[in-house]
């Protein structure tokens, strides 16, 4: 009877164990594929940012990985701009020009918001093209944001460290399918 106990506590351990391996390297795997074309460090950040989500554990294939890194840059988005309204509601900008470009900013925040539940959605169906856009147009909230901020009009923005990681976020998922069309 204790040899029986034994043998189902090592049985569960080790499928544990084994999902745990073949989470890491999953993660892995479409990671390093991801960050080929990109910036050195875009790997570890891949990699730190799927791990950190305990869903990612769960995954299985590239698609649930979409769907995760999907979801971690929908919650990221909503971060950065409950940070930017918080900016906005505390008058804690430095000009009336910063104040519009934040003003900007959560329009952008909006439509990069509603491109990502839509992104979602093509997800769920396989729809690769079409996520390819939604994600793209994620991806121009951060990236207009800062390009407002860093013209000629010599303003600085509040949120550029959160835009930079937003950008990188929203990539993730978008390199993984992208490299599923090669």
């Amino acid at each position: 009877m204790k040899f029986l106990i034994y043998l189902v506590v090592f049985v569960l351990l080790f499928n544990g164990l084994t999902a745990k391996k073949v989470e890491n390297s999953l993660v892995q795997k479409y990671c390093n594929q991801s960050s080929q074309y990109g910036e050195r460090y875009f790997y570890k950040f891949c990699i730190a940012s799927l791990e950190e989500n305990v869903e990612s554990r769960k995954a299985r294939n590239v698609d649930d990985l979409t769907l995760i890194g999907t979801n971690n840059a929908l919650s990221n988005l909503t971060n950065v701009k409950r940070i930017v309204e918080k900016i906005l509601n505390e008058r804690k900008y430095k000009s009336k020009l910063s104040k519009k470009l934040l003003q900007n900013c959560l329009k952008l925040y909006s439509e990069g918001y509603d491109a990502l539940t839509s992104a979602l959605k093509y997800i769920k169906v396989h729809d690769l093209l079409k996520l390819s856009f939604r994600l793209k147009k994620a991806k121009e909230a951060p990236s207009i944001c800062e390009m407002g901020f860093n013209g000629d009009n010599q303003q600085i923005s509040p949120v550029m460290k959160e835009n930079e990681v937003l950008f990188d976020v929203i990539n993730i998922p978008y390199m993984f399918n992208f490299n599923r069309h090669r």
